[in-house]
């Protein structure tokens, strides 16, 4: 693949830095061909989100609603105090944890057809990213990729909801995110067209894009008003690009009825979840012989692509012959489509896509017109241009854009400059855009500040005290008395990492200064992490032992085992990283690739009971003095279950887990043994004195 060194650049980075990128560029620059690329070739852990079912399914990836699981309403962030149905609720239902597990391990989020996403959704985003990573900067910071075009289709608002917009944004344009105010992203501008050679036809097109349209150029253009459109030999006219979908079904119901022979109808075949709105071709394809059409995705083998025009020839059971503008003849089947969903791989820990829905339909569509809209991103040799109605930002540009010159073009009315709309923030933005050479002279201070950014995350060890300070909030008045020596273990642990963690952050310090010496090389930066692990691996190993203790534990209260598990998962996810990052620098490995390996894995890492059965041999007793027998802790769980389920009553009222812990322990055989033990008094015996005794006589 050819790249220019603007494309290269871009490439770096995005790949090699974790600077978030906007990559702009005018129609037919190649933002596709890089966001394929990107996706083909980086090593980051990323998922592809776009604002539309129909943009999500062309890029490969699902939509930004979906994926975040957002209610489809506005986010007003800064409007406490509205409560109206559109504004989208700061606190909805919570994510799946699979979702969950992705959005922590996420290196690299890529948006496409980022002009149509707007601020208050990409907000949104932001808030559920700072959520679920425990993380307060901007989009948890996760890298952002944005690709598309600021000067072509805006996004849309509903006229009901401007007035709550408008208290909160001066525009709806992604670019005045509240959260993307307080990134320092990067904007890239591919600058060579791909599509277009004519140097006058692109600056008329560049004109309309920058809002610079003079007369001279505007002349040039209106002549091609009332051009007789180029006919092929087989008679398939000039696409029709029109402003409403209304006027393209129009032209296409006429054109169709007015052909001879009967119609023949495809239907669709949808399996699973796959919505409505995201249809990537007519639910119910009607087709005649001579009916102008066009190909709405790329073959495999090679044979046609997506906006490739050509005529139907014959229809046959399940397939229809198409004849092409060079006169070869495709027979078209049916093709599938997914709905994916995204996942994690339960052998690699990779981030993958789920099949969850299907589409079958013969890939063509009815093709006399089509809107601009649905035009965007194809290319043809001829069109038609109906845009005298262009009511929307960007749709007279996306229109001439689509054509390879400006011969090609047939326009059925003069376009006007009052008629090519404006946007002043769009102008504003733009002229903002910085130049390659600044780019350039910046790309290896963003290299640097990455793998610094790296290691001091190493050293940040603020989420890890977070989530132990609320385990023993927890624990306190709730499990103390269950376990005292666990507890008392994990407040001595508490307070370790408390002390590691101020020397921690002095150390972040020392990291930043080097970072800031132009003259420190990389010896001595290796040499002062591997020193780190030598003093910090001690107390991180004793912590880290401290919290595995608590793996496995029986709580009574469902609600409490359940906050209990979940902060304890965090916990260690945030130590191991910890302790694994300076093991690996112990060992003189320093690679980001490997830090950023080390991350993902301690978030999916597997640490339930069965996985760390060695670690659970020996269980304080409630008293703190002896051992819970393991195998007579599960008979008697076992028995408690049953009886509940008899009963029809809540376990903790059969028997508390403290009382069965020290049931475990002290292994009572006699009824005065088992009154001697805290909990259990002369009605629970009566009740279940002789079952009990009865099971640990066994032992």
């Amino acid at each position: 693949m050819e790249k220019d060194m603007i494309f290269e650049m871009a490439e770096r980075y995005v790949k090699a830095t974790g600077r978030s990128v906007f990559l702009t560029g005018k129609a037919g620059t190649g933002k596709t061909t890089f966001l394929k690329y990107i996706t083909e070739t980086t090593a980051k852990r990323f998922v592809v989100l776009a604002p539309t079912g129909v943009a999500a399914i062309n890029a490969g990836g699902t939509t930004i609603h979906s994926f975040f699981q957002l209610p489809l309403c506005p986010y007003l962030p800064d409007v406490k105090d509205l409560i109206t149905e559109y504004q989208m609720p700061e606190q909805y239902r919570s994510l799946r944890r699979e979702r969950i597990k992705i959005i922590r391990t996420l290196d690299l989020l890529i948006i496409d057809e980022i002009s149509m996403v707007r601020a208050d959704l990409l907000d949104a985003v932001d808030m559920t990213l700072r959520k679920y990573r425990r993380n307060d900067r901007p989009f948890g910071g996760v890298q952002l990729l944005m690709i598309g075009d600021a000067q072509q289709l805006s996004p849309v608002v509903k006229e009901a909801e401007r007035p709550y917009m408008a208290q909160v944004y001066p525009s709806p344009y992604f670019f005045h995110s509240k959260a993307l105010s307080r990134l320092a992203y990067v904007t890239i501008e591919l600058q060579k067209v791909h599509r277009q050679k004519d140097a006058e036809f692109l600056e008329i097109l560049n004109a309309v894009r920058e809002d610079r349209l003079d007369t001279r150029l505007l002349r040039k253009l209106n002549e091609r008003v009332g051009a007789a459109p180029a006919i092929s030999d087989d008679g398939t006219e000039p696409i029709r690009l029109t402003t409403h979908n209304a006027r393209a079904d129009e032209v296409n119901s006429r054109k169709l009825a007015d052909l001879p022979g009967d119609t023949y109808s495809f239907i669709a075949e949808v399996d699973g979840d796959f919505p409505e709105n995201s249809y990537p071709a007519d639910e119910v394809l009607e087709l005649k012989p001579g009916a102008q059409v066009m190909f709405i995705r790329n073959d495999a083998e090679g044979r046609y692509y997506n906006g490739k025009l050509g005529k139907v020839e014959k229809v046959t059971k399940g397939v229809v012959t198409v004849t092409d503008l060079e006169g070869k003849m495709i027979a078209v089947e049916p093709v599938q489509w997914d709905n994916s969903q995204y996942e994690i791989d339960k052998d690699s820990g990779e981030i993958c896509q789920n099949v969850v829905g299907t589409f079958r339909q013969i890939p063509l569509r009815i093709a006399w017109a089509i809107t601009i809209h649905k035009s965007q991103g194809l290319t043809f040799d001829n069109v038609i241009i109906d845009a005298g109605a262009a009511f929307a930002f960007g749709q007279v540009y996306v229109a001439l854009s689509r054509c390879r010159s400006l011969e090609g073009i047939s326009l059925e009315s003069p376009v006007s400059a009052s008629g090519i709309y404006r946007d002043m923030h769009v102008s504003a933005f733009n002229a903002g855009i910085p130049q390659v050479e600044t780019l350039s002279e910046g790309i290896d201070k963003a290299e640097r500040g990455y793998a610094y950014e790296q290691y001091r995350s190493v050293f940040e060890f603020d989420p890890a005290c977070s989530s132990f300070r609320y385990l023993l909030r927890l624990w306190r008045g709730v499990l103390e008395d269950t376990y005292p020596a666990i507890h008392s273990h994990l407040d001595a642990a508490y307070s370790t990492l408390i002390d590691a963690a101020k020397v921690a952050g002095t150390f972040r310090q020392q990291l930043s200064n080097i970072e800031m010496n132009a003259g420190a090389d990389e010896t001595y930066l290796r040499e002062r992490l591997t020193k780190s692990a030598g003093y910090f691996l001690p107390f991180i190993t004793d912590v880290r032992n401290a919290c595995m203790e608590v793996i496995g534990l029986e709580i009574d209260n469902r609600e409490t085992k359940k906050k209990v598990k979940e902060t304890l998962e965090e916990l260690l996810a945030s130590i191991d990283i910890i302790f694994n990052s300076l093991k690996a620098f112990e060992e003189g490995d320093f690679s980001i690739e490997k830090l950023c390996r080390i991350r993902t894995d301690s978030h999916l890492q597997d640490r339930s009971p069965a996985k760390n059965r060695k670690l659970r041999k020996i269980i304080p007793a409630a008293d703190g003095q002896g051992v819970v027998n393991e195998e007579l802790k599960e008979r008697l769980q076992q028995w408690r279950s049953d009886r509940f389920k008899a009963d029809n009553v809540p376990a903790y009222t059969i028997m508390h887990q403290s009382t069965l812990m020290e049931i475990a322990s002290l292994i009572p055989k006699t009824k005065a043994e088992l009154l001697a033990i805290k909990g259990f008094g002369k009605a629970k015996y009566e009740k279940y004195g002789e079952e009990i005794l009865n099971i640990t006589s066994e032992f």
